[in-house]
């Protein structure tokens, strides 16, 4: 709603600012000299300039969604390929992760010098 407030006030600043600038003035593009009145010159650049930030969100979306089924189809491919489960180290606890046998437990099985 404040994003609308204030798109609202800078779209009305801009009007009266173009209304409030009407005299004709010279536009020059290569050879070609026109007598066009100065607030179509500010309305156009303002409309020019809002077309493309709406043509910049449109692209940002369709880039968003592409993104987003492209994850879910990688997903759905993940969960319907079989895997070997494995558990994280880190989520079982250390007493119960099997570890070298203490060699203060091992049998003494060398044979006597001698």
């Amino acid at each position: 709603m404040i994003f609308l407030i204030f798109t609202l006030l800078v779209a009305l600043f801009v009007a009266i600012f173009a209304v409030q600038n009407a005299a004709p003035v010279a536009i020059n593009f290569f050879w070609y000299v026109a007598e066009v009145p100065l607030v179509l010159i500010i309305l156009g650049a303002a409309l020019a300039g809002a077309l493309i930030v709406f043509f910049m969100a449109i692209w940002r979306e369709f880039r968003l969604k592409g993104t987003v089924r492209a994850q879910a189809k990688a997903e759905i491919k993940a969960k319907s390929e079989p895997q070997d489960h494995v558990v994280p180290k880190d989520i079982v606890p250390k007493d119960m992760v099997p570890t070298e046998a203490n060699p203060a437990d091992k049998e003494d099985t060398a044979l006597p010098p001698g």
